[in-house]
């Protein structure tokens, strides 16, 4: 693992933080811990790319490649045959859903629990990003304005909510590109939707409605950069702000306090690069999530993506030389 000692006057210039790792510690050892191997997330290899040439050692691997031994410093982590140990920080795009998830976290906990590895992002942030109940719990806490939340394991759960909302958004604390949420606008001729989000998930997450007719914010923060910012506006006849179901978007000058909100919820997630949901509303903002893994980060082209991609960068190498002083 390279050490690298960064002068105080250097935290704040991410520029001059990355020259002076890399002139003093020739190439910096970073993993990327990628979705998969199936080009589903383009994302991780422009990561790849855009490392080795800011000069860095990078090297690509899955959550399937993380293995454990016995060795001489306890149980020792290894990432795709070459010990965790060797590596200054690891990068995380991974996946955690799926059949195996229970696998799939404690593999990320194993590598999150690596003695001077920097991980953007570990463990703890991650799942807590990926759970609809975690994450609306930390950011209440951060002061974080959010929609109201309660579960439901029965159908007379979500009548309470009903009775106290009226239209409501329903969907699994756990999801996947919003798989899953559905409206509920009026309770007795929507009950079949209800009952079968019932049956096949053991406690759903309920939130009142608001009217996405003005569109939502798509804010993408990348370290203290926030490179990409749309406004998404639900296709006709949809309630949805989803671009692979027909949505429009359109650039965003984003006002200053929406970019300061999107970075206070992206550190009080613990995350490194983060794309938010948020809503307009009479009060100012909701956050609707704070998404660990962000695509699409090349929707307004090669120049903002770069911008993306170096803020990620400038946000870890700074915090790799903190961690070497």
């Amino acid at each position: 693992m390279t050490v690298v000692m960064l002068p105080a006057r250097l935290h704040e210039n991410p520029d001059l933080c990355a020259a002076y790792i890399r002139t003093l510690g020739g190439s910096v050892k970073i993993g990327l811990l990628g979705w998969d191997y199936s080009g589903i997330d383009p994302d991780g290899p422009a990561l790849m790319e855009f490392g080795r040439e800011r000069g860095h050692e990078m090297t690509f691997f899955t959550l399937e490649e993380i293995t454990y031994r016995s060795g001489t410093n306890g149980v020792e982590i290894g990432l795709g045959g070459e010990p965790a140990a060797s590596f200054d920080a690891v990068i995380n795009r991974s996946k955690l859903y799926g059949d195996d998830w229970q696998d799939r976290v404690e593999r990320l906990s194993m590598l999150s629990n690596v003695p001077g590895l920097r991980l953007f992002d570990p463990a703890d942030a991650w799942v807590t990003g990926y759970s609809k109940f975690q994450m609306a719990q930390r950011l209440a806490a951060a002061g974080i304005p959010v929609p109201p939340i309660r579960s439901a394991v029965t159908l007379a759960d979500v009548e309470a909510a009903y009775q106290e909302w009226g239209p409501l958004v329903l969907k699994p604390s756990f999801g996947y590109r919003g798989n899953d949420v559905e409206r509920i606008a009026d309770l007795t001729a929507d009950k079949a939707i209800v009952e079968d989000l019932l049956s096949r998930f053991p406690t759903l997450v309920c939130q009142p409605y608001y009217s996405t007719a003005g569109g939502e914010y798509r804010i993408t923060v990348a370290g203290t950069a926030t490179p990409l910012n749309t406004l998404k506006l639900p296709a006709a006849g949809s309630w949805r702000c989803k671009t692979m179901e027909g949505s429009s978007f359109e650039r965003l000058d984003a006002p200053d306090e929406l970019v300061e909100l999107s970075l206070r919820a992206t550190r009080a997630m613990g995350l490194t690069l983060a794309g938010l949901d948020i809503l307009p509303h009479d009060s100012g903002y909701l956050v609707l999530e704070v998404n660990p893994v962000p695509g699409f980060l090349d929707l307004m082209g090669k120049e903002q993506h770069r911008q993306v991609l170096g803020g990620v960068f400038d946000w870890a190498e700074a915090r790799i030389a903190e961690t070497a002083e």
